[in-house]
């Protein structure tokens, strides 16, 4: 939504009289796209850095140029953009425009930035949140796709900005409103802070909100899914955009984990894009995920979802997947489309009403072929993924446990969900145990052809994984008993298994980015984002660390063989890092943004290709052409190095000025970049 300049007044004021202090509209703003300077760099710079303007831009194998950056505002609404951006995506939002969607992945009274807090995000109903925000940002689409090739900035190309929904509703099933301390008043909850019951717990005095009603905690990947992505009737019904509260909140409360394993835990969250509408849905969990991301079931009447990371901080856990059943209640029985309410009918008919989460077992011969002593409260796959002489693939099945989300009259506590069952002895499938490991399991990337496999960063000893589902039999009457899979280890966590191709380029303090400088290992360090993109030359891997690195964090390209292993890597930027030419300047792409020097990071990246793609008459791919299979379709007609994708960087350092300000959190921006890779 864009709001008018006379709506814009009245929430401004209402936020000047909530919180003490006005959002910037102007006064030396820069307006969305204004900012060309550039927070990726190539390598250490030659020359001395000014702030606002980039750094180091001599990209070997890729191209950037600055869409957004947070602290920036809209130029009709004066309401800024939030940081610091995770998840996002690109898709029409009519013939002519473009919306590029992101996501902040912020934590309120929990954040590092100057002033945490981000602004309020109002609803239709007047319900506020602090936290994470989901923006839209609209650009020309003829200009866009010119972008790349063009000197203009993408100031240039906004047509304005909004918000991704205007309405929540919670993990009771309520619309969100009004805090109420009376626990029978469920709609005026959110669950990360009440129990089953209706009991609000409150926030530690120092940990309470200031700025609004409640707040998002943490939205960090997230995934746009079309309807009939893989032809008509499989899929989704709806446009879909999937996210989840991340990490589990103990320190904000007086009794610390303690009370936030009694909550209803951290909202799984399905927005129906058309009607900006935000679900809680509980079927998915209530553990916390860092990304959500559908693959092909192949079956009109199933819809399977990888679900990755964190298991409310409970580990050891295993990969898991849900599967969920179309056109059915919570209880199994087939719905009434002509009865049943708006949320109800929109869940069911994109299968998130019934269904199951399925974890990752092995045999128990398989499990001691892979780790010394199989044992489900132990992190087997860390020990099996740091092991050279371990087998390099393995068969596993994928398998629930006895929990089940039974409806929204049978609501219960995070900890009475699956996250405790995963390592429980009576847990155990019959002759299998289930493969646990840190949950520490970032982004997940599927198959863009439908194939039913996926890939799977292990963030926390590093490393990456590809799950090859056999075929699924489902027989469009119930649930499946188990998912079997072939798990194959495309990098392993030991030395000497990645070194990255830097070109001329690539340099930082004491060496080059062709290995993790600060580890001093050529492998895979805490990889967090990833993408997975086909084209007319094969299969690639788009991966960025979040490791914490004093010498520029890595977003890199995987080359993939016809067999899919990984056979080549290419260095596509750096980002910040204490030793990084531009922290070490003091300087900001914003301009007065610098806080100091730290660690910044990528966060994923989003095919836009098929958007600004032309057909041999010169038009664009109208939306009915780029329906259903439709984009992929396109993408995978076009080499590797004409293809155009968005991406974010994380810039925490660059936090101070206007992105303090106007209540932005932490800094960061938004991107196109395209890959210059060699034959």
């Amino acid at each position: 939504m864009k709001l008018n300049k006379l709506t814009f007044a009245v929430v401004a004021a209402s936020m000047t009289m909530a919180t003490g202090h006005a959002i910037a509209g102007g006064h030396g703003n820069k307006t969305i796209g204004q900012t060309t300077a550039l927070i990726a760099e190539a390598g250490l710079a030659t020359t001395e850095l000014k702030d606002g303007e980039s750094a180091n831009t001599n990209f070997p194998f890729a191209n950037f140029k600055a869409l957004a950056t947070v602290g920036e505002v809209d130029a009709e609404t004066g309401l800024a953009l939030t940081g610091y951006p995770d998840g996002q995506a690109a898709w029409l939002a009519d013939e002519e425009t473009v919306r590029v969607v992101y996501q902040s992945e912020s934590y309120a009274t929990m954040g590092r930035a100057p002033k945490p807090e981000t602004y309020p995000w109002a609803m239709k109903n007047g319900v506020t949140f602090t936290g994470s925000h989901i923006h839209t940002i609209d650009y020309d689409r003829a200009k866009f796709a010119q972008f790349m090739k063009s000197d203009m900035p993408a100031s240039e190309m906004v047509k304005g900005s909004g918000k991704l929904f205007d309405t929540v509703y919670n993990v009771f099933g309520e619309k969100v409103a009004k805090p109420s301390f009376e626990p029978t008043n469920l709609a005026g909850k959110w669950g990360n802070q009440t129990r089953p019951d209706g009991t609000l717990i409150q926030f530690k005095e120092s940990h309470r909100l200031s700025e609004a009603d409640y707040f998002f905690q943490s939205f960090c990947g997230a995934w746009y899914e079309p309807a009939n992505k893989y032809g008509d009737g499989i899929g989704f019904a709806d446009d879909v955009w999937l996210t989840a509260e991340e990490w589990e909140i103990g320190s904000m409360f007086p009794a610390g984990a303690a009370d936030t394993a009694a909550t209803m835990g951290l909202a799984s969250v399905v927005v129906d894009i058309k009607n900006r509408v935000a679900y809680t849905a509980p079927a998915l969990g209530q553990t916390g995920y860092e990304k959500m991301m559908p693959i092909n079931s192949g079956h009109k009447d199933y819809v399977v979802i990888v679900t990755s990371g964190y298991n409310h901080g409970q580990e050891p856990a295993p990969l898991k997947v849900y599967v969920g059943m179309k056109d059915r209640n919570a209880d199994g029985s087939e719905i009434d489309y002509d009865s049943a309410n708006e949320r109800d009918a929109f869940l069911a008919r994109n299968g998130l009403l019934f269904g199951k989460l399925y974890g990752m077992a092995v045999s128990n011969e398989t499990a001691s072929s892979l780790v010394a002593e199989p044992n489900p409260s132990k992190k087997m796959i860390d020990e099996y993924i740091q092991n050279a002489e371990a087998p390099s693939s393995f068969e596993a099945t994928y398998v629930p446990t006895s929990y089940q989300w039974g409806g929204w009259d049978k609501s219960v506590a995070v900890q009475d969900t699956e996250m405790m069952l995963w390592e429980e002895e009576d847990e155990q499938p019959k002759g299998h145990i289930y493969f646990n490991g840190d949950s520490k399991v970032e982004h997940v990337a599927g198959d863009p052809t439908g194939a039913p496999r996926y890939f799977a960063n292990m963030t926390n000893k590093g490393g990456l994984f590809r799950v090859d589902f056999k075929a699924f039999n489902f027989d469009g009457q119930n649930l499946p008993t188990a998912l079997p899979a072939m798990v194959t280890r495309s990098v392993a966590s030991v030395e000497g298994a990645l070194t990255v191709k830097v070109g001329d380029e690539g340099k930082v303090k004491g060496g080059d980015a062709s290995i993790h400088m600060e580890a001093g290992k050529a492998q895979m360090v805490a990889p967090d984002g990833l993408y997975w993109a086909k084209t007319a030359d094969g299969d690639y891997l788009i991966v960025e660390e979040d490791s914490g690195n004093d010498f520029g964090e890595r977003k890199y390209v995987l080359t993939l063989d016809n067999d899919l292993n990984v056979a080549d890597a290419h260095l596509l930027g750096l980002a910040g890092g204490k030793h990084s030419s531009r922290y070490q300047a003091g300087v900001s792409a914003l301009g007065g943004a610098f806080t100091k020097a730290g660690s910044t990071e990528f966060s994923g990246s989003w095919p836009v290709t098929a958007l600004i793609a032309k057909k041999p008459d010169g038009s664009f791919y109208s939306l009915d052409e780029l329906a259903g299979t439709g984009r992929q379709e396109i993408r995978g007609q076009i080499a590797t190095n004409e293809q155009a994708y968005i991406g974010v960087v994380q810039a925490r350092p660059e936090s101070s000025g206007a992105v303090e300000k106007n209540g932005s959190d932490a800094g960061g921006q938004i991107f196109m970049f395209n890959m210059n890779l060699p034959n």
